[in-house]
């Protein structure tokens, strides 16, 4: 038995499921700016693909998925960020989210079981910047490829020991430059189309984005899962 989605309006607009309903009222609730199924493309081998959401605002696509994404999905929403170089996003799943502790510090609302968050786009530090916290969940000599000793590679770069977005991105550029020159290619890591899972919703300057690492915890993102979730719309 096939289960079918139920449309749903919500502020005259028709969305083909509940669930979409519920991440345009999450926009709203945070006040970003939403458009729904705004433009379809072609793909290079012929795919036809209608995103769900453009969030202005973030130059991105925005999908939404009731279950876990088949590898078709994955594979599209690379292919229209490598084609279109913008940051597509899947968000699969319930918006259920859990808060993340150690010890009595709380490092904000991520998504639990069952629900996931993927990005594809280009560069990490252009497309979704992590936070620079003072503890150490972010290692970025574990995600490069650089040697434990850059300064022997770099001589007459000064790399701070301090932990800052310039830092990270200097890190980045020289990661680039070390991976051309042993490999003689461009790294993949920083081509559009990348991939990145289990991301989620954090803020920076006032302005609500997507982050790797916990935000400390932030009431108004919390009070728009609780919205979303709890919203009520009638049958359509």
């Amino acid at each position: 038995m096939v289960i079918q989605s139920i449309k749903t309006r919500y502020k005259g607009c028709q969305f083909r499921s509940r669930l979409e309903a519920r991440w345009a009222v999450f926009f709203d609730a945070l006040n970003i700016i939403w458009e729904y199924e705004k433009e379809g493309f072609r793909l290079s081998e012929g795919t036809l693909y209608l995103p769900d959401f453009w969030l202005p605002e973030l130059d991105c696509f925005f999908e939404v998925k009731g279950a876990e994404p088949t590898d078709r999905e994955k594979n599209i929403a690379k292919q229209l960020s490598s084609e279109a170089h913008k940051l597509v996003i899947i968000a699969s799943g319930t918006m259920n989210v859990e808060e993340l502790r150690a010890g009595d510090i709380s490092y904000g609302d991520w998504p639990a079981k069952g629900f996931v968050m993927t990005a594809y786009g280009g560069a990490a530090h252009h497309m979704w910047k992590p936070k620079a916290f003072s503890f150490g969940l972010w290692d970025w000599f574990v995600g490069t490829d650089l040697p434990p000793f850059i300064a022997s590679e770099f001589p007459t770069i000064s790399i701070p020991n301090e932990d800052s977005e310039s830092a990270r991105e200097l890190i980045i550029r020289l990661d680039q430059e070390y991976y051309f020159k042993k490999y003689g290619k461009k790294h993949p890591r920083y081509q559009w189309g990348r991939s990145e899972k289990n991301i989620s919703w954090c803020q920076e300057n006032s302005r609500y984005q997507f982050g790797l690492e916990p935000d400390r915890e932030n009431l108004t993102i919390r009070a728009a899962y609780a919205s979303a979730r709890g919203a009520q719309f009638e049958f359509k």
